[in-house]
């Protein structure tokens, strides 16, 4: 019975906590899982976290965060504490910059989820703004401008705590993942 036991746990449980721990298991899981929770439109919320567009008027969460290149088709990103009561969080973290240059926008298959909640993209829109960058290559001219694109996603009365945004962007050959790690700092009331 003992011998039984054993292989019985080894069987059940082995496999699926090795899936989970593999970093592409891992990354799979959080939109498989998330079938179960229908699609976040605007005015959506995740307990008491509306979720809506408005891109002006909040604080854009890519700014408080540092961003690392994993690989040629992961970004993770760790942002700093956070207490604001609108972020912005439709940005993809540079994640077009892993994208081979011939490939566009509207040609990726988006996704993303916040807290394990999948959001529908196409509710929620694109919003194109003017970011100022460094010029690619030595240059008298020192700063460029570009047109950066974001998903129009506004997270209203952030709750307390750590949250997880996680996007995916595919191609017909290729998928380009970010995985942002972010924390709202707790108010004393």
């Amino acid at each position: 019975m003992n011998k039984l036991l054993k292989i019985f746990i080894l069987v059940a449980v082995l496999p699926p906590l090795l899936l989970a721990c593999s970093k592409k298991g891992a990354r799979l899981q959080l939109f498989e899982q998330s079938v179960a929770y229908p699609l976040l439109k605007p005015g959506g919320k995740i307990d008491d976290m509306l979720i809506t567009t408005d891109m002006e008027r909040a604080i854009p969460l890519w700014s408080f965060c540092l961003p690392t290149r994993e690989n040629e088709h992961l970004i993770t990103v760790n942002c700093d504490e956070l207490s604001f009561d609108k972020l912005a969080i439709g940005h993809t973290f540079g994640v077009m910059d892993l994208v081979p240059e011939p490939i566009d926008w509207e040609e990726l298959t988006w996704q993303i989820a916040l807290d394990g909640q999948p959001v529908d993209l196409e509710a929620f829109g694109a919003y194109d703004f003017v970011h100022p960058d460094l010029a690619p290559n030595p240059s008298q001219v020192r700063e460029v401008f570009r047109t950066i694109r974001v998903w129009n996603i506004v997270l209203e009365n952030p709750a307390p705590g750590a949250h997880v945004l996680y996007g995916r962007a595919q191609s017909e050959d290729e998928t380009y993942t970010w995985i942002v790690n972010f924390t709202v700092a707790t108010t004393d009331k």
